[in-house]
C-alpha cells in the first residue's frame, strides 16, 4: 500500500478519534475497517502475532500503524496502556514498548470516540465525558493524558468513579513520595568546572549558537548560565533551590537537564516537561540518567526509582522510556544527541534541517585534490585576471558552491548582489571558477552531497513521514538538484535502506575499505569515529539507523558493525589517543531488528580487560600511528600471541591488572619500553 491509498483509507474509515497526527480505533478484529486497512491490519497481525488483546489502532499520518493493547477497555473509566506495537510500514520494521512497569503510563480518555457508530457502549461513554467536561477536568489537555496526573486532578477536584459515573467524594490527601521520605533534590546540584554534556552537545551539533537565546530550566548552582554568560550568549536561569526568584523567560532554546530524574513524583515529572515546553520557541534539550549508570552502594527503593544515603531521589529511565515520556507528553518526535539526551523541535522545518546536517559531511576539497593528485586545470589569461580582481568573493561563492553540491540560489548566498555586478550572472561566474579549479572538484562535491542526502533520506525512512512543504527551502532545493523531486528522493532513499536487509550488500562494503577491523568469523566491521566519513553510503546508513536511537556516533571511540545480526555496538574509551592500552568505560548495544538499546557501564577497576593495538581501527595517516605499530608489536612478543587478533572489550584481553604485573616484573614502561635506571651521584 502506498503513503497516499493509506491516507486516503483512514480517511474513508468513518468513525475514530482524530487527533492533528493520528486516527484511534477500537479494532480488535478488522470487521469494522475498510477493505483496504483490513488487508494491511490482518497480514500485520499474522506476521507479528498480535492477537485481539491489542485492541486499540493508531493510523499514524507519517505512514504507520500501532498496535496497542488497552486491557479492560470497556470496564476501566479510561483504561491504561500495557502495551504498543508501532509498525513503520515504509520499511516494515516493529517497534515493541511495553509499559508494565511505567510508574505513570498511558491512559484514553473520551473512548466513546474510538468506537464505530451504533455501538451499545457510546451513550455511556459519552454521558461519563459530558460529566468530566462539566467538573472542568480537561482544561489541561498537556498532562492529563498520564496515569498518574489524571489521579491526581481527581483528587484535588475530590471526584472519584463508580463504574461509569464520576462521584464527589471526600478523599484523604494521599502522602506524596517526598513527605513519607525527606527528599533534598537541591543535593544533586554539582560543582562542576566545564560545561555539562548536554549543553557541549547542543554546542557541538549546531542546536545552540550564539545568535539563539537559552533559558536553563532547573538550572542548579548556574554553572552552564554563567559559562555561557562569559562566552557572550544571553542565557536565563531558574531553579526551585538556588535561583527561585528569578523569571521564567521564553527562549529559543530551553535546557532541562537532568531535572526529570530527581522528581519522585511521575505526574510532576510531565507537569514540568509540559511547563519547559511552555517557554521554548524553537528547541527543547531533555537530559536523564539511563539505566546501566547506577553507581550507588546503598540505597532503597523509592516511587520509581532510589533514594541515596544522601536523601536524594535518582530515577534511572531505560532510553525508550524517556523518549516515548516526552514524545507523549509534547506530541512531537524526539531526537537523541547522545544516550539520555534529547532534543524537540517546534518546527518541522528546523528537525529536518537538524537531521539532513548530521549527515552533511565538511570536506577540504583544496587538501583531498592534492591528496588525489587531480592536474591543475588550464587558464585562460582572461579569466585568470577576471578571477583575481574578484579573487575573494569568488572564492566565498565556490566553497558555497562545493559545500551545497550545486549552484547556491539568491537566498544562500549573502553576496549574490555583488557576484552580479561583477561578473553579471551566478552561471558566468560559475564556468569561471570551473575553468579555474577544474570540473573533476564540482563534480566530487555533488556526488559527495548526493550521498549525504540519500544517507539522510534512508535514515528518515525510520521516522514519520515528511510532507514536502515541512522541509525548509534548502533542503527542498537540494533534493530536487540531486533528484530532480521530491518523490524520487524518497524512492531512492527507501531503496538504499531496505538494500541493507541483504548482508552480502553490507559485507561487500566493508570488504572493499582499506581502512578498519574485519573479523571475518564473526562477521564483525570496526572502525575509530575518524572514520565515520569515508564509509560508503550502505554503512554510513547501516551506522546511522543505529544513530536515530544512540545520537551522534561521534560520541563512541570505536564503533562496531555486526553485519550479520544487524546490530551496532558504540564503544567508550579511557583517554583512548593518550593511553597505549585504554581501558573500556561504556558500551552501549543497539538491535536494529527489535530497535533496542542496552547500555552497560564497564567498572573502572584493575580487572578491566585493555584495548590492544588500537591502530587497526584507524586510518595510517592519523596522529601517531606509527607510534601505536611499535606498541603493538611488543605487546605481541610480550604476550606470545597476536595481540591484533584481540577485537574491542575481548574477554581473552589481558586485564589492566595482569599487564601491569608483567610490565612491573620486566621493568617496562607503559609503552612497553624499558625503564632506564638513574645513575646515582658519585659521592663528594
Amino acid at each position: 500500500m502506498r503513503a497516499s491509498d493509506f491516507e486516503t483509507a483512514v480517511r474513508d474509515l468513518g468513525f475514530g478519534k482524530t487527533l492533528p497526527t493520528a486516527v484511534y480505533v477500537y479494532a480488535p478484529t478488522s470487521e469494522a475497517l475498510t477493505p483496504a486497512l483490513q488487508a494491511v491490519i490482518d497480514r500485520l497481525r499474522l506476521r507479528l502475532k498480535l492477537d485481539e488483546s491489542y485492541n486499540v489502532l493508531k493510523f499514524s499520518k507519517d505512514f504507520s500503524v500501532s498496535f496497542l493493547r488497552y486491557p479492560l477497555f470497556f470496564e476501566n473509566p479510561h483504561p491504561v496502556l500495557a502495551e504498543s506495537v508501532r509498525v513503520n510500514l515504509a520499511t516494515g520494521t516493529a517497534k515493541h514498548i511495553t509499559y508494565d512497569r511505567h510508574a505513570n503510563p498511558p491512559i484514553l480518555h473520551r473512548k466513546e470516540r474510538f468506537l464505530p457508530a451504533g455501538h451499545p457502549s457510546i451513550p455511556l461513554f459519552a454521558r461519563l465525558t459530558s460529566q468530566e467536561e462539566q467538573a472542568q477536568l480537561y482544561e489541561k489537555p498537556s498532562t492529563i493524558g498520564f496515569k498518574a496526573n489524571w489521579e491526581k486532578l481527581l483528587i484535588e477536584k475530590g471526584l472519584a468513579y463508580r463504574d461509569h459515573e464520576l462521584i464527589q467524594v471526600q478523599h484523604d490527601t494521599p502522602a506524596s513520595p517526598r513527605s513519607i521520605e525527606r527528599v533534598h533534590r537541591h543535593r544533586t546540584a554539582l560543582t562542576r568546572t566545564q560545561l555539562s554534556k548536554p549543553l557541549r552537545q547542543a554546542l557541538e551539533s549546531g542546536v545552540l549558537c550564539s545568535t539563539k537565546t537559552l533559558f536553563d530550566y532547573g538550572c542548579g548552582l548556574g554553572t552552564d548560565a554563567n559559562m555561557l554568560r562569559t562566552m557572550g550568549y544571553t542565557v536565563g536561569a531558574w531553579d526551585p533551590a538556588y535561583f527561585p526568584d528569578d523569571p521564567k523567560v521564553h527562549a529559543d532554546v530551553v535546557n532541562l537537564g537532568y531535572v526529570l530524574n530527581v522528581i519522585e513524583d511521575p505526574a510532576e515529572r510531565v507537569e514540568v516537561l509540559v511547563e519547559a515546553w511552555s517557554y521554548t520557541r524553537d528547541v527543547l534539550i531533555v537530559s536523564t540518567l539511563i539505566a546501566g549508570n547506577e553507581e550507588y552502594d546503598s540505597v532503597r527503593h523509592l516511587s520509581d526509582g532510589i533514594l541515596t544515603k544522601r536523601n536524594t531521589f535518582q530515577k534511572y529511565f531505560s532510553p525508550t522510556e524517556i523518549r516515548g515520556l516526552i514524545e507523549s507528553a509534547l506530541e512531537v518526535e524526539a531526537y537523541p544527541l547522545s544516550v539520555g539526551i534529547y532534543v524537540a523541535f517546534r518546527d518541522e522545518r528546523n528537525a529536518q534541517s537538524f537531521l539532513s546536517q548530521r549527515s552533511h559531511r565538511v570536506i577540504d576539497w583544496a587538501q583531498l585534490n592534492h591528496r588525489l593528485g587531480l592536474p591543475a586545470p588550464r587558464k585562460r589569461a582572461e579569466a585568470v585576471d577576471l578571477y583575481q580582481q574578484h579573487k575573494e568573493l569568488l572564492d566565498e561563492f565556490w566553497n558555497a558552491s562545493l559545500d551545497l553540491g550545486r549552484l547556491p540560489h539568491e537566498g544562500e548566498f549573502q553576496r549574490c548582489v555583488e557576484l552580479r555586478r561583477a561578473l553579471g550572472s551566478r552561471a558566468k561566474a560559475h564556468r569561471l571558477l570551473l575553468e579555474r579549479f577544474g570540473e573533476e572538484t564540482y563534480f566530487a562535491a555533488c556526488q559527495s552531497r548526493k550521498e549525504d542526502l540519500l544517507v539522510y533520506l534512508a535514515t528518515s525512512q525510520l521516522r514519520k513521514r515528511i510532507p514536502p512543504k515541512a522541509l525548509g527551502f534548502r533542503l527542498q532545493a537540494d533534493l530536487i538538484s540531486h533528484f530532480g523531486s521530491y518523490s524520487k528522493a524518497q524512492a531512492d532513499g527507501q531503496a538504499l535502506l531496505l538494500s541493507l536487509r541483504n548482508n552480502e550488500v553490507l559485507h561487500a562494503a566493508a570488504q572493499t575499505l582499506s581502512f578498519g577491523w574485519w573479523n571475518s568469523p564473526e562477521g564483525h566491521f570496526s572502525i575509530h569515529r575518524s572514520l565515520i566519513d569515508d564509509l560508503p553510503p550502505s554503512l554510513r546508513v547501516f551506522l546511522e539507523c543505529a544513530a536515530h536511537l544512540y545520537g551522534s556516533p561521534r560520541n563512541a571511540d570505536v564503533i562496531k558493525l555486526h553485519l550479520n545480526s544487524h546490530k551496532v555496538t558504540f564503544l567508550s574509551y579511557d583517554d583512548f589517543d593518550r593511553k597505549p592500552f585504554p581501558i573500556l568505560q561504556s558500551r552501549t548495544k543497539i538491535d536494529l531488528p527489535r530497535l533496542s538499546i542496552n547500555v552497560f557501564e564497564s567498572p573502572n577497576t584493575a580487572m578491566a580487560p585493555i584495548l590492544c593495538c588500537k591502530e587497526r581501527f584507524l586510518n595510517t595517516d592519523y596522529p601517531g600511528y606509527k607510534r601505536m605499530q611499535e606498541v603493538s608489536r611488543r605487546l605481541s612478543m610480550l604476550l606470545g600471541v597476536q595481540a591484533s587478533n584481540l577485537g574491542p572489550n575481548d574477554e581473552n584481553a589481558p586485564s589492566q591488572l595482569k599487564l601491569a604485573a608483567i610490565m612491573k616484573q620486566l621493568g617496562l614502561k607503559a609503552d612497553l619500553t624499558k625503564l632506564r635506571k638513574r645513575k646515582s651521584s658519585p659521592e663528594g
